[in-house]
């Protein structure tokens, strides 16, 4: 214990240290724990619309689902965006009553998580054992008496936590061992003895999940005991088929738990990454995992979704569209479906779009103010990337508000001619994005190749030339596209089953010989994409031959280390139109839906995930924007 001058009541900050020993992997973890966060987001989110949408699943169990849904998006947005910040942008500041709000979110959220699989549990032990008087036992006024106890359970058992916290002396070294705010990480932080609260916080711990764990295994057990006396085994199979998926989510969230709650106890001698990895795992895993199983093993919820997906038309379209024989000539306005079969979910997809635009339009403004003002970043690498966002910046501008008007205000109609100009613009800001992307391979491979060379090669008249190559390929390439569409005469409806003018959406409800139209499609993709994809690949090649022949490890990383953003961004770009390609090639026949989607994360995806990427990779970047909220924050 420290002398009184060495410790101060209530610090104003701490800093969370992450993961020790890994800080030089964090932006390749939060990879991970960022795909994490997004299927938990999107998984729970999908289940609580399946749920309020369809009238036949609202059943106790599907109820309780959802409120264990409703559970999984908070302790997923207590934690995960706090610790992408911490691993991307190096935000290891936290304030002291954040830190301790975090903390009380986390344990009681995780608490209310237990109860509601015990909830999960007894009501499958009503529906086995006694299946007449289910509807009767779990009437709704008694599954909200049931969820409004689970909540205050969890409430009362750890309110207590930030209040004590909140009167405990700290030392100056406020330094957390860990990627959030966890209760034991920030007691061993405290200057005076702090037994009687750790007590306190493992007694809570150990009571509720015993006592959560203990009813949970007695009500299986009873179910197993009533399944093995059906005398049909396809009835047995049956039974058991309804609890499959509570038995998967269970034993990864208690397994996880009992770990961690065995390490505060007893495991002082495991090495703090194992530690804080599997409390990470506790936490996160089965935020992202339920609804992937529940989706997957309950048959109800994976019914409705296929139901919703497998609607290969809209109903929109089934009533506009006509044979050849009954044609229309061309119309002066067509009507955007949005994604075919998926009308009633609109408004869910529209909250994703527009994060990725205020995300894109946010990040990618950073970008360019940054590198204008920091002269330091007036390099080749940097003006490119200045380029890259420019082209992005246009790429959402003519996409995302248009999809947003369709999905909001059911603003589905667009003038013919404004058709054209979004037809040519948005592959030509994509032909450009593969273009740059080219030129910063090239970028690197002189950079690693000719490293003496660099500036006098890639000076800012050859940048310059570069750039307006990249944009006369894009007219000259994606030009003939407006006028071929302009020359269709004639056309079996006016509705566009896609979210955005898309040259061969609209040449697919034209009349007449398309085969030429098809060809000139091929013809682009090769010109564009092919010929970027193969020199990209063949800049890498040269590359990685260059380094492998560097005799120093560590000279070798630190050359690769350059390309690492680079590399990234390329493969987040590419991959959705490979394998658009392959699985047409391959015949694979997608449905309507599903081909869109991949066709909007052709253009959504790499414009918002750019800036990031190079934001937390690119050192010079990162530390500007750090400086940048440091100021702010002064």
């Amino acid at each position: 214990m420290g002398p009184a001058n060495k410790s101060q009541t209530s610090p104003n900050t701490f800093l969370l240290m992450g993961i020790p020993g890994l800080e030089h992997l964090h932006v390749w973890i939060g990879i991970p724990f960022c795909s994490m966060y997004v299927v938990a987001l999107v998984g729970n989110v999908t289940i609580l619309a399946v749920v309020r949408a369809e009238r036949s699943l609202h059943e106790p169990m599907f109820l309780f689902l959802c409120m264990l849904s409703v559970t999984d998006l908070v302790l997923s947005a207590s934690t995960l965006p706090r610790m992408l910040c911490l691993f991307w942008l190096g935000a290891h500041d936290i304030a002291f009553d954040a830190c301790l709000t975090q903390m009380f979110f986390i344990h009681s959220f995780t608490a209310m998580e237990s109860g509601f699989f015990l909830a999960m549990a007894i009501d499958r032990f009503v529906a086995i054992c006694h299946p007449l008087r289910h509807t009767t036992i779990f009437t709704h006024a008694r599954i909200a008496k049931m969820g409004a106890s689970v909540i205050l359970r969890g409430v009362a058992f750890f309110s207590p936590h930030p209040i004590l916290l909140k009167h405990l002396p700290y030392c100056r070294k406020q330094i957390i061992a860990h990627t959030y705010c966890e209760l034991m990480a920030v007691v061993k932080l405290a200057c005076v003895d702090t037994g009687s609260t750790k007590r306190y916080s493992l007694s809570v711990a150990s009571v509720i999940g015993s006592c959560d764990g203990f009813l949970i295994t007695v009500s299986y057990v009873l179910i197993l005991r009533a399944v093995f006396r059906l005398p049909s085994r396809e009835a047995s199979l049956k039974a058991l088929g309804t609890c499959g998926s509570h038995v998967c989510v269970i034993l990864v969230f208690y397994t996880t738990a009992v770990f961690t709650f065995l390490t505060h106890c007893f495991g002082h001698s495991v090495v703090p990454q194992i530690h804080i990895f599997i409390a990470n795992m506790y936490l996160l895993v089965p935020l992202f995992l339920n609804p992937i199983v529940y989706g997957i093993r309950t048959k109800k919820i994976r019914d409705h979704v296929l139901s919703s997906l497998r609607e290969s038309e809209l109903e929109e379209l089934r009533l506009g569209m006509s044979s050849c024989n009954n044609s229309i000539p061309q119309p002066l306005m067509f009507i955007l479906a949005g994604i075919p079969g998926l009308k009633s979910s609109h408004g869910w997809f529209s909250v994703p779009f527009f994060l990725v635009f205020v995300i894109t339009v946010v990040g990618n403004a950073t970008i360019l103010c940054i590198i204008r003002v920091e002269k330091s970043l007036h390099e080749p690498m940097f003006l490119l990337l200045a380029m890259l966002s420019v082209v992005d910046l246009s790429l959402v501008s003519v996409t995302v508000p248009r999809m947003l008007g369709i999905f909001w205000m059911n603003a589905k109609e667009i003038s013919f001619n404004a058709c054209l100009t979004q037809m040519f613009f948005i592959p030509s800001f994509y032909v450009m994005e593969s273009g740059i992307l080219l030129a910063m391979a090239f970028d690197r491979f002189v950079a690693i190749w000719h490293p003496l060379r660099y500036a006098t090669i890639l000076a800012n008249n050859m940048l310059v030339k570069m750039a307006l190559a990249v944009l006369a390929r894009a007219v000259a390439v994606l030009a003939p596209a407006p006028i071929l569409a302009k020359r269709l005469e004639s056309f079996q409806t006016h509705i566009i089953a896609y979210s955005y003018c898309a040259y061969m959406a609209v040449v697919q409800i034209a009349c007449g010989d398309i085969s030429d139209h098809i060809v000139y499609g091929l013809m682009v993709l090769v010109a564009s994409v092919g010929f970027d994809l193969s020199f990209i690949i063949l800049s890498y090649g040269l590359i990685l031959h260059a380094v492998f022949r560097i005799p120093s490890w560590e000279a070798r990383g630190k050359a690769l280390s350059t390309c690492g953003s680079h590399l990234c961004v390329i493969a987040l770009f590419y991959s959705p139109v490979v394998f658009s390609v392959l699985a047409q090639i391959l015949g694979y026949h997608m449905a309507p839906h599903l081909q869109i989607i991949i066709d909007n994360l052709y253009f959504l995806v790499p414009p918002m995930v750019n800036p990031l990427i190079y934001g937390a990779r690119t050192k010079q970047i990162r530390e500007r924007v750090l400086r940048i909220f440091h100021c702010h924050g002064d």
